[in-house]
């Protein structure tokens, strides 16, 4: 699915729950969708180690390729 990054935030710090360190980065994108007049909009989340905070380019469209459980498995710009 093609979307486009409209903002971008950092998460990081140690799990209250579990104790263990997390560092993701937010994205936030428009895409189409059926039903939706203009742009429908969602954040995802990309591990950081995955997909670096400065490569990730506000006002750029990337594609982005989930597995059947909805976890991202490939953000790359598009062509």
């Amino acid at each position: 699915m093609k979307v486009k990054i409209i903002g971008k935030t950092n998460l990081s710090g140690t799990s209250k729950k579990t104790g263990k360190d997390y560092n993701i980065n937010m994205v936030y994108v428009t895409h189409k969708a059926n039903g939706v007049e203009g742009e429908s909009c969602e954040e995802i989340a990309l591990q950081a180690n995955s997909y670096p905070f400065r490569d990730i380019i506000i006002g750029k469209v990337y594609d982005v390729d989930r597995d059947s459980r909805g976890y991202v498995v490939a953000f790359e710009p598009a062509n």
